[in-house]
């Protein structure tokens, strides 16, 4: 039976106190609250972390939608919202709006209206996540997020475990050593590991603070699998954010249930201790491979791993029935003098050990390393190796874009662009492989500013209240906190924020802990004008997100319909896709390249000139001008827009002039 929180009770005089069996309204407040952040992880999750248009184009249509529909109804918000929450809103409807207005000056109309779609999908899932809470809703919304994460983390490590329950994943055939990192069904590794890496603090959280002594056990013995499923992505950039979430857990922690945490937290720690042991031995299955050995040691692990993560679960249970403890962790820095002189002596006698430890020379090789672009091998031993793998040039090349465009920035979406045209590493690059410094260079010092703001607002507006907060909640909320500290390093290091589970989960941990800084959301006299406010919100999102969706989705079929041989409905889903989205290049490539097939070289080529018309530093659409132009019979046309595309990708530029 629906049971819903005293918050959340009407309290109308005279309202009888009988209730039905089924609360329909808490059964919906209870899915809105815990079960569409859970749903929202695991579909994104599974449909390869949302990386494809459609997919993440899909998730902020549903979110836009559930907050218009409930604000239009007057159903939401819930509760009044605190001025931190328009404060985390505003920041990032600020940040989607700049987005959309780079329109006026990006070289690529098209691409920038996805990076304002990308961001209004996120807009649609923060306003949902501030419109339902209440009291219940911040324990709720976290444990969706954590369950979700589980959910990915098992179906990652049976992927593994047990590859033939699964379709084999694209990647490792045209990625060099991918076979050994775990990256199914998020897509890439390092994105996998961190949103592994967000569940592990919200976890460790759950343990100390949920409720149910079950939930208490479960999230202790969940905790293990996935460290077991961050080890084998081999992913350096998750272990660092890791350690980030779990340090501003350990510091943001009730001091009353510090020693709980503690206690939790290392016998999670032995858990995974053993599982890294047992991996590590069956070499076969850590290097990806599907032989023989391989199987039967994926089903050894599966069966340890079972084992052990029960057993973990089970003393957690123990500990927490017969009331074990350590005792109350508290620290008190000392302030005023003592503070100073403390904090003096402290300083100068970690420069002192670490010029003894030759941690200068050391930090110099490490900077070396950094620099250099060689990627480590896909081995345990990556984790012993500093190189950067590309990122100082993919860095210095975003930081040299922005620097010619300070203030707005080249334009969203366009790094490509400027990385084929000057990178310093022969490779096709789409992404900086940092959300700081690819906001920087795509835009402006306005647009790193919005991104920093978003990012670090859950720390601001609910960190600085914890202290008025009693200490269950603010377990949860320095749960919550925890795991916004593992994406704001995370993606500082990597491109995971074009995987849209990785920020959405993120935004629901930060719009959870935000909504209950200090005095939790409770159920009042609706607020009508946040009601007009969420709805013209939710409305211009939706708007932004379904442009470019509806676009991407014919788009899809054209490409479909023209592998299936239906040229005549090829060419109408592209040229649909092109009513939909007129600023768009991509329609008129697709446009070129059915007409092509259908021997209509004039039309095809006069398709391909607007594409390069649209997006004019994209090399790879004057490519295919060239080549129409000298099937169409202009070799002299053919020659020009060869050397367009040959100016424009310094991967281009390694292949000989073309002659007639």
């Amino acid at each position: 039976m629906a049971t819903t929180d005293p918050s959340e009770a009407d309290g109308a005089p005279g309202r009888s106190r009988l209730r039905p069996r089924l609360d329909v309204r808490a059964l919906a407040v209870q899915v809105l609250q815990g079960g569409v952040p859970f749903a929202l992880v695991v579909y994104l999750g599974l449909r390869s972390g949302g990386y494809d248009e459609v997919v993440r184009g899909e998730a902020g249509a549903v979110a836009c939608g559930l907050v218009l529909v409930g604000a239009a109804a007057g159903a939401l918000p819930l509760a009044r919202m605190s001025r931190g929450s328009w404060t985390a809103l505003g920041l990032l409807v600020a940040l989607a709006a700049w987005n959309a207005l780079a329109m006026l000056w990006s070289s690529s109309d098209g691409r920038t209206a996805v990076e304002a779609a990308r961001v209004a999908t996120l807009v649609g899932v923060l306003a949902l996540t501030l419109a339902v809470q209440t009291r219940a809703g911040l324990r709720r919304a976290v444990g969706g997020v954590a369950a979700g994460i589980v959910v990915i983390g098992a179906v990652a490590l049976l992927s593994r475990l047990e590859p033939g329950w699964f379709a084999q994943p694209d990647t490792p055939r045209f990625v060099t050593g991918s076979r050994a990192r775990l990256h199914y069904p998020v897509g890439y590794w390092n994105a996998l590991a961190t949103l592994v890496a967000i569940g592990i603090p919200v976890l460790l959280a759950l343990a100390t603070a949920a409720r149910g002594a079950t939930v208490r056990a479960l999230a202790v013995a969940s905790v293990p699998l996935l460290g077991l499923v961050e080890y084998l992505t081999l992913s350096r950039g998750g272990l660092i954010a890791t350690c980030a979430g779990l340090l501003v857990l350990l510091a943001a922690h009730p001091a009353s249930l510090r020693g709980a945490l503690v206690l939790r937290g290392g016998l999670a720690a032995l858990g995974f201790s053993l599982l890294l042991l047992l991996a590590d031995a069956r070499q076969a299955l850590t290097d990806g491979l599907e032989t023989p050995v391989a199987l039967s040691q994926g089903d050894e692990l599966l069966v340890a791993t079972v084992v052990i993560c029960a057993a973990v679960g089970v003393l957690a249970a123990v500990l927490d029935r017969r009331g074990w403890e350590l005792p109350a962790w508290r620290y008190r820095l000392p302030r005023g003098r003592a503070g100073r002189i403390a904090g003096a002596g402290l300083a100068a006698a970690v420069v002192a050990v670490a010029l003894a430890a030759g941690a200068v020379g050391a930090a110099g090789d490490a900077w070396d390393d950094f620099k250099d672009p060689a990627v480590p091998d896909a081995t345990s031993e990556r984790f012993d190796s500093a190189s950067g793998s590309g990122r100082y040039q993919f860095w210095s090349a975003a930081l040299a874009a922005g620097s010619e465009e300070p203030v707005l920035g080249i334009g969203p979406g366009t790094y490509e662009f400027r990385w084929a045209r000057e990178g310093d590493i022969p490779a096709y690059i789409r992404d900086a492989h940092s959300l700081y410094f690819e906001a920087f260079a795509e835009s402006g010092a306005v647009g790193l500013l919005l991104v920093l703001a978003v990012v670090a607002s859950p720390f601001w507006i609910a960190g600085r209240r914890l202290g008025e907060l009693a200490d269950g909640r603010r377990a949860l909320v320095s749960g919550a906190l925890g795991g916004c500290a593992v994406f704001a390093v995370g993606a500082g290091i990597d491109w995971i924020w074009e995987l849209a589970v990785v920020p959405v989960a993120f935004l629901i941990l930060a719009g959870a802990a935000v909504a209950h800084a200090g005095r939790p959301p409770r159920a009042e006299r609706p607020d009508e004008r946040a009601r007009g406010v969420l709805a013209a919100v939710a409305a211009l999102a939706l708007a932004v997100v379904a442009i470019p969706t509806a676009g991407a989705v014919s788009l899809e079929q054209s490409q479909a319909r023209a592998r299936a041989g239906d040229l005549a409905g090829a060419l109408d889903a592209a040229r649909t896709a092109g009513d939909i989205e007129p600023w768009d290049a991509a329609p008129d490539l697709q446009e070129a390249l059915v007409l092509e097939r259908m021997g209509e070289l004039d039309g095809a080529v006069d398709a391909a000139a607007e594409a390069t018309g649209k997006e004019a530093l994209n090399w790879l659409n004057w490519l295919t001008l060239s080549r129409l132009e000298v099937a169409a019979g202009d070799p002299d046309a053919g020659v020009r827009a060869h050397e367009a595309a040959r100016a424009l990708s310094q991967n281009f530029r390694l292949l000989p002039r073309s002659e007639r």
